[in-house]
């Protein structure tokens, strides 16, 4: 998707795609493995939409169409299967688009997960993220390519080479490794779920930058590249910042900053033929898009374990969890925290699951357990987590304690309390009405 303020790239019709079914629980050390894309879930049936308007092309863009398309296939080294096609569309016609598409590729899916960022506090009372996502993406975009649809959907009319290059590199994807197998995949995970995204972006960032830089772009250094994606980004930030949760808003800028540094360090490895191999085997998180080495090594996710069966036969029933990731630590910590102090507190993590349950009368209680790979990165995180409390308006201490090698720290807010536990390299958080939170904090603790 293009971004229509100065060409800055966003989505690729890219949606947060919400839990539809809780993940594995089983506790241990990180494995080593490489997923497989085709094996970690069924496809969900095909969706379709609403035809789009048909109106001829200019002969100016059937030009840029046709050149993007040959750009899009020699330096991404994947033949085309079929034609793409291209719908120019009014500002009105793109917005409603993206509404159908983020009820199509999940909305209830979304308002579930916006139930459990609510929830534990992450997002205020009454967000919608498949409102707040299909916003972002009718106001930030200026071209995208619809999976749905098998067609590049144009807004701006400009009609920028590179930019439609870029897109067309996701209809390249879409026909050789079926996007939307990729993306909806049950049971959903958050985390693994934007490592895709950045994945697909990366790759069709990769190919924008060596059409518009050539064998220079091969020439810089990893930082190099991460610093100028990032620097791309500082006016999408000031822009759109004040608009949408740093949760939403980071996660889609790590997928092209991050998502670009990535496959550049896997072509440079692997070559044309490992990026390929990317499509098949993807990252299964964003720790892995961040340190690409941990990709090469297999790293994936410790599973991590919360005594669900103990509040289950408390009265408390599960309604959706998911792996917020690296990444979703970061733009969770970044609605409180400094950037460079958020980037430090998340770079340790280990694992993480995050849990909304649910009983009769219309309580709730959110539980989150993040596993780190050193005691001292358990500490950080902690100390993070509360100093984004602290900056939450209307939230106010509770009290903090120790006992030997655990902490505990308390905050209050209208009904709801949270309690942040510090563990041996664990940090628990708990949001919900005090009796209950109280009452789970024996079982969550184990």
């Amino acid at each position: 998707m293009r971004f229509k303020s100065k060409g800055i790239i966003i989505v690729c019709a890219a949606l947060i795609i919400a839990v539809s079914s809780f993940l594995a629980t089983s506790c241990g050390e990180k494995r080593t493995t490489r997923t497989n894309a085709n094996s970690s879930g069924d496809a969900p049936p095909a969706r379709s939409l609403p035809p789009l308007p048909v109106r001829p092309l200019s002969d100016e863009l059937k030009k840029l169409r046709a050149g993007a398309m040959r750009e899009a296939s020699m330096l991404r080294g994947l033949a085309w299967k079929s034609e793409v096609g291209m719908a120019e569309l009014s500002g009105w016609e793109y917005g409603t688009r993206a509404s159908e598409m983020a009820r199509t590729m999940g909305g209830e899916d979304l308002r579930a997960l916006s139930r459990l960022a609510v929830a534990g506090g992450v997002l205020p009372e009454g967000s919608d993220l498949a409102s707040l996502a299909a916003s972002f993406t009718a106001v930030s975009a200026g071209a995208t390519y619809s999976p749905l649809d098998k067609q590049i959907l144009l807004v701006d009319k400009q009609g920028d080479s590179s930019l439609l290059t870029h897109e067309f590199v996701h209809a390249l994807q879409d026909q050789h490794f079926d996007l939307m197998k990729m993306l909806i995949v049950r049971p959903y995970n958050f985390d693994r779920t934007e490592a895709v995204f950045a994945l697909i972006e990366g790759d069709a960032m990769n190919v924008q930058r060596r059409a518009e830089e050539g064998d220079s772009y091969a020439r810089r250094s990893l930082e190099d590249i991460t610093r100028q994606e990032n620097d791309r980004f500082s006016l999408y930030r000031k822009e759109y910042g004040a608009l949408f949760p740093p949760l939403l808003t980071e996660t889609f800028i790590f997928r092209y900053r991050d998502g670009a540094r990535f496959v550049e360090a896997v072509r440079r490895k692997e070559g044309q033929r490992g990026i390929d191999n990317l499509f098949r085997t993807p990252p299964v998180s964003s720790e892995q898009i961040l340190h690409p080495e941990k990709y090469f090594q297999g790293e994936a996710p410790r599973d991590v374990q919360l005594n669900e069966a103990s509040l289950t036969q408390s009265g408390w029933r599960v309604v959706t969890a998911t792996s917020m990731g690296e990444i979703g630590l970061r733009g969770v910590l970044m609605a409180g925290v400094a950037e460079r102090e958020a980037l430090r507190a998340s770079a340790g993590w280990g694992g993480d699951r995050a849990v909304l349950f649910e009983r009769g009368g219309g309580a709730s209680l959110f539980v989150w357990k993040s596993v780190w790979d050193k005691r001292a990165d358990a500490e950080e995180f902690f100390k993070a987590y509360n100093t984004l409390q602290k900056q939450r308006k209307g939230v106010q201490p509770g009290g903090e304690s120790t006992n030997g090698s655990e902490a505990q720290a308390t905050w209050r807010e209208d009904s709801f309390t949270t309690i942040v536990l510090l563990i041996n390299d664990s940090v628990i958080v708990l949001r919900g009405v005090e009796a209950d939170v109280n009452a789970a904090i024996e079982a969550v603790r184990h």
